[in-house]
């Protein structure tokens, strides 16, 4: 893609890839359990009480399918931002957009080293600060493609839910 031309929309495999990925990312956040009462067995040593597979699979999956994304959209490219919208709010969108690219590398790595590397510090990267963080930028991305939507009315939601032809 030429650096100077930008897709009008989003292509099915980024449209795919995105509800995936926060299809995953509501996973992980509503079925950790298993998770957590592993890592604290693992640290007292004492027999696994829980399952921690199933979040470690998604995890991981979370990880390759963000790789997959990110070379698609540096690839693909994404569509401008609205016309006449405030320089803030596509500084903003940038921010929110390239915070959730970051923490989507970040909070998978971080549980990989914790759990197969015994890291107790990545562990609470995992758990705290990188996962709040993860909370609040996808709550402020939900809060953005409203406002977008149904203030605005960009239309910028509908590029997430119909691909570009």
């Amino acid at each position: 893609m030429s650096s100077t031309t930008a897709p009008a929309g989003y292509s099915r495999a980024q449209v795919i890839l995105h509800w995936l990925i926060a299809g995953l990312i509501l996973f992980q956040l509503l079925v950790h359990d298993g998770m957590e009462e592993a890592w604290r067995a693992l640290r007292r040593g004492t027999e696994d009480s829980g399952n921690p597979l199933p979040h470690i699979i998604v995890g991981s999956a979370i990880l390759i399918l963000a790789a997959v994304r990110l070379v698609i959209r540096l690839r693909h490219g994404a569509p401008p931002h609205p016309a006449g919208q405030p320089a803030a709010l596509g500084l903003l969108a940038n921010v929110v957009h390239w915070g959730i690219y970051a923490l989507l590398f970040m909070i998978p790595i971080s549980g990989l080293v914790a759990w197969f590397g015994g890291v107790e510090g990545a562990a609470m990267a995992h758990g705290g600060p990188l996962r709040l963080a993860l909370i609040g930028l996808v709550l402020l991305h939900i809060a953005g493609a409203l406002v977008q939507q149904l203030v605005l009315r960009s239309g910028v939601l509908m590029r997430m839910l119909k691909p570009e032809s």
